[in-house]
């Protein structure tokens, strides 16, 4: 996946404002992971309404993006392709 400029500016200003004044790639690329993780979840908030129940794919799905930064190893390559990471395929 390659991030453009702006999603590493974005990322590094939220570090910025986290305390980290000169972020390394790997710190960069990790903030990326988080914010990108965070919203997937979001979007699969309603999955799991009170009146709805989750199927094992749903589940497994929204596991595997919590679990994400702990079995991730987020980096920046040269080019600013996103490696150590693979994205869990969202159910249909």
């Amino acid at each position: 996946m390659k991030l453009y400029e702006f999603d590493i500016d974005q990322s590094k200003k939220r570090l910025n404002k986290k305390g980290s004044d000169n972020p390394s790639n790997s710190e960069i690329a990790s903030e990326f992971v988080r914010d990108n993780r965070n919203a997937m979840l979001s979007q699969t908030d309603w999955w799991a309404s009170s009146d709805l129940t989750m199927t094992a794919e749903q589940t497994a799905y929204r596991k595997a993006l919590r679990d994400l930064p702990a079995t991730a190893s987020p980096e920046l390559d040269s080019d600013g392709n996103l490696t150590g990471v693979t994205w869990p395929t969202k159910p249909e």
